[in-house]
């Protein structure tokens, strides 16, 4: 207990980096989640459509024309813009914001999809590489509304055809295409609305999009405050005066351990907890009610981030055994915290950007599986639409959690050699 007040003593003595790196970064954080997502509540009480510019890329050759459709289809309500099919390009398009999402029709995907529905299957949806915002969520429905009228058209059209050999398989998802893009352009966009104002001013997507979000740019607030201040926890029962000071101490080696592993948990559940309660506090102020989220997804992402505080706390624990300076703990946490958040998608470009090495490094810094967790969580980017689970979201939490596992065991090999040598110098 004694041991666990002292770090905790330790901890309180360098708060400025608490309110520095955990407060000050988390605020800025949320100014950037205010910019870049709409909010939903307006004041103003018309309805006008968001028009967003989206991307469409064919990688099916064109077969049942099913992407030439879907750009006529989004070109009804918005922006379609040209967008190469490689790599660079659509890096470009979202960094200089060209574009609000890129939808993807991959190859044989006519055929997937008319296997899909011929076996009464929902079918696959579509790739989609967005930014943060409000305008792509909704690209995002108009493209399952495209999918979804295909698939019933397509049946229609299938079942008109039965017995006749004229067309062939293209053929009829060509004519349902035709049909479906059709009927869209007869549907009246300047209809007149009657906006009611209610209580519950936000929709689930718009509230669940926002805590997500808040919580995935906290990645970099998160981990540059646990590094800084637990190395300075662990660094300050690491210097000599101090170790030898408890060696002579009758209470055990492994009370101290459990002391300072208290100490450790005990700040990174208020890390948690603050988190937490800015992320709601953010929703509620953003989206009018905390109405829109659902007790699971939020108890989920929630998990997430303290499995992300906690390897946050593993990295400091390697930097404090090694007893590095304040200003290398600094340096350190501050280069980690920008490439993790740079490398994992957190900043507004989106995880599905991330490709090749900058997706490996990602992956390696840990932040790209905090950020596939919280997606999976909530339901946002690649898995929009209810094609998560919860197994999915596990083996991603899973793995933040090995790593801050590994970081542990990494932290209590290289102080142990350390002890050693020390002591038979002494």
């Amino acid at each position: 207990m004694n041991i666990c007040k002292a770090a905790l003593a330790v901890a309180k003595r360098h708060r400025t980096y608490i309110l520095f790196y955990l407060v000050a970064l988390s605020l800025v954080m949320t100014a950037i989640l205010f910019q870049s997502v709409s909010d939903t509540h307006g004041s103003s009480p018309t309805y006008s459509p968001d028009q967003s510019r989206v991307a469409v890329i064919d990688r099916d050759g064109g077969a049942g024309g099913i992407a030439t459709g879907l750009k006529d289809y989004l070109g009804q309500t918005n922006t379609v813009v040209h967008v190469d099919d490689n790599r660079r390009a659509m890096q470009d398009a979202m960094a200089t914001d060209a574009t609000d999402a890129i939808y993807v029709v991959p190859k044989g995907y006519m055929h997937d999809f008319t296997d899909a529905v011929s076996s009464g299957q929902n079918p696959k949806q579509l790739s989609v590489v967005i930014t943060q915002g409000e305008p792509q969520d909704l690209s995002e429905t108009k493209v399952s509304t495209f999918l979804s009228n295909l698939r019933t058209t397509y049946l229609a059209e299938t079942a008109a055809q039965a017995g006749s050999s004229r067309i062939g398989e293209s053929g009829i998802v060509h004519s349902a295409v035709r049909e479906v893009v059709r009927a869209g352009k007869s549907t009246k966009t300047d209809a007149h609305v009657s906006v009611v104002t209610t209580h519950h001013a936000s929709g689930n997507a718009s509230a669940t999009l926002v805590f997500g979000r808040s919580l995935s740019l906290g990645s970099y607030p998160i981990v540059t405050s646990m590094i800084v201040v637990i190395a300075m926890v662990i660094g300050a029962f690491t210097v000599e005066t101090t170790r030898r000071r408890m060696e002579v101490s009758p209470a055990p080696s492994h009370a101290v351990g459990l002391g300072l592993l208290a100490a450790c948990a005990g700040i990174g559940v208020l890390v948690t907890v603050y988190y937490l309660l800015l992320s709601l506090g953010v929703t509620a102020i953003m989206t009018g009610s905390l109405a829109g989220l659902t007790l699971r997804p939020v108890l989920l992402a929630t998990c997430s981030m303290a499995i992300y505080v906690f390897f946050g706390i593993s990295i400091g624990f390697v930097l404090g055994r090694l007893a590095v300076s304040t200003t290398a703990a600094n340096g350190l946490a501050n280069v980690l915290g920008l490439a993790i958040g740079f490398t994992s998608g957190a900043w507004s470009f989106g995880s599905a950007v991330m490709t090749g090495p900058v997706a490996l490094i990602g992956k390696l810094l840990c932040g790209r599986w905090y950020l596939d967790a919280i997606d999976r969580a909530m339901g946002l980017g690649t898995y929009a639409g209810g094609t998560s689970s919860l197994a999915g979201w596990a083996s991603s939490t899973g793995m933040v959690a090995l790593f801050a596992i590994a970081l542990v065991c990494v932290g209590l090999a290289v102080g142990s050699p350390r002890r050693h040598k020390e002591r038979s110098r002494s």
